[in-house]
């Protein structure tokens, strides 16, 4: 039986992202091989998780005996980073809306549909849905070989794709959590625990679930019962940012009566 390679990926990076896809490839069998990070006491830290893996101090120094490298600095970074690495390296970022081209001429993207905090654990990337493009056939399978790796699940997502679905994202994620906050600091200001949310939270991931959100929207909204909007308004008057939270209960209300009368 032929002995298969396990894949050979270093990193640029050390943030939130570069930390669970290093711990989730890692556990998948990938070798990473190096990392560079600007602040390198951070790649080091990181680099001490894992198994034999070299930190370096200059980009243009990385090994370029690898499958690829993965670019995971902020998007308004990626290109000048790019220019860095040597020219035999494929290498691919992880971001939503940034082009893969920015990256040169070998290129693609893994962007993984997830939000991530400093407590992802090692299995965080199992079960992601990964956005995934390259620039040519033979290495889109490499980093389809890097989702399958990591346990995830790859879609074909080249950048007018992606674009629409980071929007999604954005709604389903960014601002609904802001919503949640919102309501979290409201209940908290009133001596209330946020558990009292749970249920409606449940309900909200179960029509995510489902694709059923549109149609499980309940409300005073949707109901046209001035009253009650009129009384939360008066509510919100009492806290400190009352003006523009006002303003985006009224917009919202507004949003959801009549994208429900118009159906």
């Amino acid at each position: 039986m032929n002995r298969i390679e396990p894949l050979r990926i270093s990193i640029i990076g050390a943030g939130k992202v570069a930390k669970a896809l290093c711990r989730s490839l890692s556990l998948g069998g990938v070798e990473i091989v190096e990392i560079y990070n600007r602040t390198r006491v951070e790649a080091e830290k990181l680099a001490a998780e894992l198994d034999n893996t070299k930190v370096v101090d200059r980009i243009e120094d990385l090994n370029t005996n690898v499958d690829a490298v993965a670019v995971l600095v902020k998007d308004d970074a990626l290109e000048s980073t790019a220019k860095l690495i040597p020219h035999s390296i494929r290498r691919f970022h992880a971001s939503g809306v940034t082009d893969r081209k920015v990256l040169g001429e070998e290129n693609g993207v893994v962007w993984p549909i997830k939000s991530f905090n400093a407590k992802s654990s090692y299995d965080s990337l199992s079960g992601v849905s990964f956005g995934v493009d390259a620039s040519t056939d033979e290495f889109r399978e490499t980093l389809d070989k890097i989702v399958k790796c990591v346990g995830g699940r790859g879609f074909h997502a080249p950048s007018e794709v992606r674009d629409k679905v980071h929007l999604a994202a954005v709604f389903a994620d960014n601002f609904a959590n802001h919503c949640l906050a919102i309501s979290q600091q409201i209940l908290q200001d009133s001596g209330f625990s946020t558990n009292l949310l749970h249920t409606l939270a449940e309900g909200l991931l179960s029509g995510a679930a489902t694709g059923t959100s549109f149609e499980r929207q309940t409300g005073v909204a949707i109901r046209g019962d001035k009253g009650s909007q009129q009384k939360h308004l008066e509510l919100i008057k009492s806290f400190s940012n009352s003006q523009e939270l006002a303003e985006f209960y009224s917009l919202l209300s507004k949003h959801i009566s009549e994208s429900h009368n118009t159906h």
